[in-house]
C-alpha cells in the first residue's frame, strides 16, 4: 500500500504561504467549474434576454433601458482603473492589485450585459452599432485574454511561471509519483502514456493548434477516468492525497506543454487588446453625443 505522500519544495515554491506545496500548487481545483457555472449563467440571462428581444418593455430612450446604457458605459469606462492602478504612480496605495483585476473583470462581464439589454438585443443607428460591436469585441478579447493569461501564471492571481521553473516541478512530481504508482501498473502506465503524448510535438500548425487548444478538456478527461480507478478501500485521507498528487502531476505536464505556446497568444494579445479598448472609448463617447445632440 502507497505510503503518505511527502513532495520535496525549494524556496522558491513555497513563494506564497497559499501554495504550502507542489501538490497544492498544481493540483485540480472545483474553482473552474464553479466559474464555467458562472459563465453558463451569464450565457442563460443573455439568451433570455435574445429570446424576448420584440417583447421586452426596456427601451434605449428612457426608463431602465437608458439607465443601464448609463450604467453599463460607465462599468465599461471603469475598466481603465486596473492598468492605472498597475502603472499610474498616484494609484499605488489605493488598494491591491489584485482587487482592481478582479474588479476589472467583473465589470468587463456586467457592463456588456448591461448594454445588450440596453440595446434590445438589436441593431440601431450607424454610430449605436459600431459601438455594439466594439465592445463586443472588446469584451469577447477579454475573455480569450483571461484564459490565456492562466495558462502561462500559477492560477488566476499568482505570479508568471517560466518554463524552466515549470519543467523542475513536473520532474519532482513525476519522480515522487512515480514510487506511489507501484501497485497501481494501469494507473502509472496511463499516466506515462499521456506524459509521451503531451511532449510528442504535433506535424503542421493546424495539427499542433488543435492539439494545444484541447489538452486542458483532455487532462480533466484523464483525471476523472482516474479518480474512478483509485481504489476507495483506501483511508480516505491517503485516497485524497493520492488523487491530489495525480492531479498536479498531469497538469504540472500539461502547463509545460502549453507554455510556449500560450505565452506567444498572448502577447499578441496584449498588443491588440488595448487597441481595441481605445476603439470602444472612441465609439461609446461618439454614441452619446450624438444621441444626445440629434
Amino acid at each position: 500500500m502507497p505510503a503518505e505522500l511527502v513532495i520535496p519544495v525549494t524556496e522558491k515554491d513555497t513563494a506564497s504561504p497559499q501554495r504550502g506545496s507542489l501538490i497544492e500548487l498544481y493540483r485540480p481545483r472545483m474553482r473552474g467549474i464553479l466559474l464555467a457555472m458562472g459563465y453558463l449563467s451569464i450565457l442563460a440571462i443573455i439568451a433570455y434576454g435574445w429570446k424576448h428581444r420584440i417583447e421586452q418593455p426596456l427601451t434605449a430612450e428612457n426608463g431602465a433601458g437608458y439607465a443601464l446604457g448609463i450604467v453599463g458605459g460607465t462599468l465599461m469606462l471603469l475598466l481603465l482603473l486596473y492598468p492605472l492602478r498597475k502603472h499610474a504612480g498616484f494609484m499605488r496605495r489605493m488598494g491591491p492589485v489584485r482587487f482592481w483585476f478582479r474588479t476589472h473583470m467583473l465589470f468587463g462581464i456586467i457592463g456588456p450585459v448591461c448594454i445588450l439589454f440596453h440595446s434590445g438585443f438589436q441593431l440601431g443607428s450607424l454610430n449605436s452599432n459600431i459601438a455594439l460591436f466594439c465592445m463586443l469585441l472588446v469584451a469577447g478579447s477579454g475573455l480569450v485574454g483571461r484564459y490565456f493569461y492562466t495558462r502561462i501564471h500559477h492560477g488566476l492571481y499568482g505570479r508568471k511561471a517560466t518554463l524552466e521553473e515549470l519543467t523542475r516541478h513536473a520532474e519532482l512530481l513525476s519522480g515522487s509519483l512515480e514510487s506511489h504508482l507501484t501497485d497501481y501498473p494501469r494507473i502509472r502506465n496511463q499516466v506515462r502514456e499521456f506524459e509521451a503524448l503531451a511532449h510528442t510535438k504535433p506535424a503542421g500548425i493546424i495539427s499542433s493548434f488543435l492539439t494545444l487548444g484541447s489538452l486542458g478538456f483532455r487532462t480533466w478527461l484523464l483525471y476523472l477516468s482516474l479518480w474512478r480507478q483509485v481504489p476507495s478501500t483506501l483511508p480516505t485521507a491517503q485516497r485524497k492525497t493520492l488523487l491530489r498528487h495525480i492531479g498536479a502531476q498531469l497538469e504540472s505536464v500539461r502547463k509545460v506543454t502549453e507554455f510556449h505556446f500560450y505565452e506567444r497568444l498572448f502577447s499578441i494579445w496584449h498588443v491588440l487588446h488595448f487597441p481595441f479598448f481605445l476603439m470602444l472609448v472612441l465609439s461609446g463617447v461618439v454614441h452619446v453625443v450624438a444621441v444626445h445632440m440629434y
